[in-house]
């Protein structure tokens, strides 16, 4: 069939653009996601827009000669300014999305080649990506990645939540790990941003990780970039920590939640360090959390969060508090030189 695959630059769409874009992105989550609320328009648009701090990203866009878009690819490498460039100078991330109506037709084929030849412009040796399609699997598996880890997107509806039971988690919390006290931030505080990141690393990189080749490394710089891109693209942050008597944070957990999405909110990280861990602190943690949601966005019905399928602790309390597990998703990865080959580039 007649295409031709362009870069794009959503800062520099104009603004008759976007309801060609939105077609196309409503059309492919409507197919893969056909119970779900569309996600918001001006949202959308401005995460598009805004920058991922020390990336550099590219976006690629399928167009027919009628001008429909009929796919996506994206692009991304870490700079060396990022706080975990050594870690992962080797890898690239890519992305694509391919129409239904337009699949099994060698669009993602050629995209793939294109996001190849970036990854060795930037001198890759490995690509990571991931599906929860599929579709997307097959497209995987047929040019031969290897599967990295396993996952899924779990919820939790907030009108069959156990409240007592989360307030019993609240309540037992001090009993159990006494003299811990619980902080909240959206803005870490300046005099602990480097211990925070530090934990926050730490807590990231105790997750399963599986045959992934991505290590995080989160600096105080790295957070306080983070915070400017949530504001910017209209989300809010909150996240708890739990600190020892002797000042030492031991556990945390964080929430995402753009106000324009209202129905959801998104559980991101939860950690405790090894050595506070037997005292309940993630129970407690994750109870205080969700009766702040309840509190403060009585709106919201759904938490989601994602967890990879071998982190019994963390699923064991997802369980105990109503998550259910929404949909699959893995991680893959290609040898960029054995990828090359087998796209003769």
């Amino acid at each position: 069939m007649d295409y031709k695959i362009i870069e794009f630059e959503p800062k520099e769409a104009p603004d008759d653009f976007w309801e060609g874009y939105f077609q196309f992105t409503e059309a492919n989550f409507r197919y893969n996601n056909p119970d779900d609320p569309l996600p918001n328009r001006e949202a959308l648009i401005q995460r598009q827009k805004a920058d991922i701090p020390d990336f550099h990203v590219k976006r690629w866009l399928v167009i027919t000669p009628e001008g429909k878009i009929i796919a996506w690819a994206g692009f991304g490498v870490e700079k060396e300014s990022s706080s975990s460039y050594e870690e992962n100078k080797h890898l690239a991330s890519i992305n694509i999305a391919v129409l239904h109506d337009y699949q099994r037709k060698g669009i993602g084929t050629e995209l793939l080649k294109v996001l190849v030849k970036e990854a060795q412009s930037f001198g890759g040796t490995v690509i990571e990506t991931g599906s929860d399609t599929d579709s997307g699997r097959a497209f995987l598996k047929y040019f031969g990645a290897q599967l990295t880890i396993e996952g899924a997107e779990n919820r939790l509806e907030l009108e069959e939540v156990d409240w007592e039971l989360m307030q019993s988690w609240v309540d037992e919390g001090p009993k159990r790990a006494k003299d811990v006290k619980l902080e909240s931030f959206a803005v870490c505080p300046e005099e602990f941003l480097e211990e925070y990141a530090e934990m926050y690393t730490e807590a990231l990189n105790m997750q399963p990780l599986g045959e992934s080749e991505h290590r995080p490394n989160i600096d105080g710089k790295a957070r306080r970039q983070v915070e400017k891109r949530t504001k910017e693209i209209g989300q809010i942050n909150y996240t708890l920590i739990s600190r020892e008597k002797n000042g030492r944070i031991s556990g945390m957990t964080e929430i995402y939640y753009d106000p324009r999405e209202a129905h959801v909110i998104h559980q991101e990280l939860t950690g405790v360090r090894p050595e506070f861990r037997g005292r309940g602190l993630g129970k407690w943690l994750k109870a205080q959390m969700i009766l702040y949601i309840r509190e403060t966005y009585p709106e919201v019905q759904q938490i989601n969060t994602g967890n990879a399928e071998t982190n019994a602790p963390m699923l064991s309390i997802n369980d105990r508090m109503g998550f259910k597990k929404h949909k699959g998703g893995e991680g893959y990865k290609f040898q960029v030189e054995e990828l090359a080959k087998k796209l003769e580039i």
